[in-house]
């Protein structure tokens, strides 16, 4: 009678082990179910984080990149003015006369540049003669601005580089371009005007002793004094 008592103690003890084993497992497998479960959720919700951002920085960047643009485009707008491509319009067209040459310190502008005159004849034949010439923001309706700026003794430059061209003053017209004043100014080493002068004395004496103006012109151009001034060697 004790003997069967034992035994079915025993039975009960391994059917409660393995109820306890059950329930184990099961919590186990609900435990991995929700971590399971959970896990691609997390992924989801930080894969569509980074498409936010990923869409906002792209918004952004597009953003700058159109301020960019439109900053460049009002830039190119600003720098092509009218006069500016008048100016352009008459260089392209131009037809530098023979002894001229235009030279531009910086290509990107065209309303600054030197012009080098070689008179091909007349009293200043071979000698070289530099100006500078500004295309200013009234231009065409305004002319240039001409300066010379190598020494000479000539009755229409003075010693300060003032030029005394009539087309730089009051006949100046819209019509005209820089093509005229470059040809002008040409015509003044091959035709100086003593009736309209800046050097007054140079125009005087080539009015009344012209045999004795040609002597000053040829040695102020090789270097010597006249009227107690030094001019630059231009002819050995």
């Amino acid at each position: 009678m004790f003997r069967l008592k034992e035994l079915k103690k025993q039975q009960e003890q391994q059917q409660q082990q393995k109820q306890q084993q059950t329930t184990s497992q099961t919590n186990g497998d609900a435990s991995s179910t929700t971590t399971a479960t959970t896990e691609p959720t997390e992924v989801k919700r930080q894969n569509s984080n980074d498409l936010k951002e990923i869409r906002r920085q792209k918004s952004k960047d597009s953003y700058f990149s159109l301020k960019s643009k439109q900053s460049a485009e009002s830039s190119t707008a600003r720098r092509a003015n009218p006069s500016e491509l008048r100016a352009q319009k008459d260089i392209d067209e131009m037809e530098v006369p023979e002894g001229c040459k235009v030279n531009f310190k910086d290509t990107n502008d065209i309303c600054n540049f030197t012009l080098d005159i070689t008179p091909i004849d007349g009293l200043y034949q071979s000698a070289t003669f530099r100006f500078s010439i500004n295309i200013p923001s009234t231009y065409p309706y305004n002319p240039p601005k001409v300066h010379c700026d190598t020494l000479v003794y000539h009755p229409n430059i003075d010693f300060e580089g003032h030029v005394c061209l009539n087309i730089l003053r009051q006949d100046w017209m819209p019509v005209l371009n820089i093509g005229t004043v470059i040809f002008g100014l040409m015509t003044l080493f091959l035709e100086p005007n003593p009736d309209d002068p800046l050097n007054k004395e140079a125009a005087a004496l080539m009015i009344d002793n012209k045999k004795q103006f040609e002597t000053n012109v040829k040695q102020s151009l090789r270097g010597g004094y006249v009227v107690n001034r030094q001019f630059p060697k231009l002819l050995s």
